[in-house]
């Protein structure tokens, strides 16, 4: 049928020669059309309904999948250059994206909701504009505070660990989180640490104690480019307490331990430390570089900045990563949620009053940089907008399809659609895209309760969806 009608719709030998370009697409299933990314050529709309249903196939498979729209590129604000910058991926190529997981010592609550929502929206825009991602979080079941928590349980740390694991991905999965490809703990990784450490140590940059290997901050003049903390300033920052190490910025990479979980090494039985375990988990998955790394602003120091000092120490080569994404604090009463300051809400807790689409509309209507304030009230507000969205479509979807009705959605479309895109384009900008989906929702409504043809209702559902499901808003299909 498109085949057939494609000629006749596009009425002229140029636009033909155009139209045959975007078969072979389709028939190969390739989402890019070179020279038609701006959907000039859609024909008019005053014509058979067998036509319209292929240009409405036309807009449902290119309008969205523009990858990296030329007239509308993607920026990302980078933690390490603090600008934003071009994210100059070549469209269609694979993403390699980093985040730091929790530590698997209790439930994860509200703050760690907060972070993994905003990446995963960020993953799926990737993917909306047509890259592959490979998004791997890191799962750190080896650390003090896990070891502590199972000798109050009377447990084997790694037990209680895989406790927490499964109730964090089960929170996850709840929230509709579904676009990390694989969660790698810490403890399957032992033997690419201790490899690590043992090429810096060779290298000059680490040195042993009879406490343990450190890393020599001197040693790597760029430490504190990605906090932006001088020489003086980091003086100021004691990373760990230890009387064996030469400075008092130096930060472990191993250390000794006579009892509890350890794991033998050429430095004496012990741990490593909590920054080496996430390079060493990164780059045996991506290499000595990649594109993305992503986790709260908490954790740029010493953490991420430790990281770049390992990676690049080791390699030689930078940057260690390209893009650093960092998400704003969630806080309580003006106080940073923290399971230290007791006012947290396990996720799982905010579920059983919330849904998980109210709570991604609520984080989504805050920048993934900026803090946010979280109350009853604010959550409640949510709600009713959240709720408001969803009735506006589903009125929309109820609504009779009217065959002699000639209204098309066409344009309310491709507005709705070039407006979301340059706002997720600016930095992910979600709190601007939600306006255009929620505008869009009400608008749909509207148009349902005067009547349109199938097709045009048929693509006002479909980009709808497209977009809210670029947020993980998209609501369930009639009858699922």
């Amino acid at each position: 049928m498109i085949v057939c009608n494609a000629r006749a719709a596009f009425g002229s030998m140029a636009n033909h020669r155009r139209i045959i370009l975007l078969q072979r697409a389709i028939i190969m299933n390739v989402n890019r059309v070179a020279h038609c990314e701006n959907q000039k050529y859609i024909p008019n709309w005053n014509v058979a309904c067998n036509t319209q249903a292929f240009k409405w196939s036309l807009l449902e498979k290119h309008s969205v999948h523009r990858k990296g729209d030329r007239t509308l590129p993607l920026r990302v604000y980078n933690s390490l250059t603090r600008r934003k910058q071009p994210f100059d991926l070549e469209p269609g190529s694979t993403v390699k994206f980093f985040v730091c997981g929790p530590t698997v010592y209790d439930y994860a609550h509200l703050g760690h909701a907060r972070t993994y929502i905003a990446f995963d929206i960020i993953t799926r825009y990737l993917e909306f504009l047509g890259y592959r991602v490979r998004y791997l979080m890191n799962i750190t079941d080896v650390a003090d505070r896990l070891i502590e928590r199972a000798g109050l349980a009377k447990k084997q740390p790694l037990e209680l660990a895989r406790e927490y694991e499964q109730a964090f991905l089960e929170n996850m999965k709840a929230l509709g989180n579904t676009s990390v490809e694989r969660y790698l703990r810490a403890s399957d990784y032992m033997p690419q640490i201790t490899a690590q450490i043992r090429g810096l140590i060779e290298k000059g940059m680490a040195y042993q104690t009879e406490t343990g290997v450190y890393f020599e901050v001197n040693k790597f003049p760029k430490f504190g480019q990605l906090s932006g903390l001088d020489r003086d300033e980091l003086g100021l920052r004691r990373l760990e307490l230890c009387s064996s190490k030469k400075n008092i910025e130096d930060f472990s990479l191993w250390r000794r331990h006579d009892a509890g979980l350890r794991w033998q090494s050429p430095w004496g039985d012990g741990r490593p430390g909590w920054h080496v375990e996430d390079t060493a988990i990164s780059m045996t998955n991506f290499g000595d570089t990649y594109d993305m790394h992503g986790g709260a602003s908490e954790l740029i120091f010493p953490h991420h900045e430790a990281e770049i000092a390992q990676a690049e120490a080791l390699t030689g080569k930078a940057p260690f990563v390209k893009y650093w994404l960092h998400t704003g604090l969630l806080t309580v009463k003006g106080r940073k949620m923290s399971k230290s300051l007791g006012n947290v809400i396990p996720i799982r807790e905010a579920l059983s009053k919330y849904t998980a689409e109210e709570l991604r509309f609520y984080f989504a209507s805050f920048h993934y940089r900026e803090q946010v304030k979280i109350s009853d009230s604010a959550l409640l507000k949510a709600r009713s907008a959240c709720r408001h969205m969803r009735k506006d479509f589903e009125v929309f979807q109820d609504s009779p399809s009217k065959s002699h009705k000639r209204t098309s959605t066409f344009a309310l479309i491709q507005s709705a659609e070039s407006k979301f895109r340059e706002c997720m384009n600016d930095d992910f900008d979600t709190p601007k895209a939600l306006t255009v989906l929620t505008g869009l929702s009400a608008r749909l409504s509207r148009l349902g309760k005067v009547g349109m043809d199938e097709h045009s209702k048929m693509a006002g559902e479909q980009a709808f969806r497209r977009m809210s499901n670029t947020l993980g808003l998209l609501p369930e299909s009639k009858g699922n």
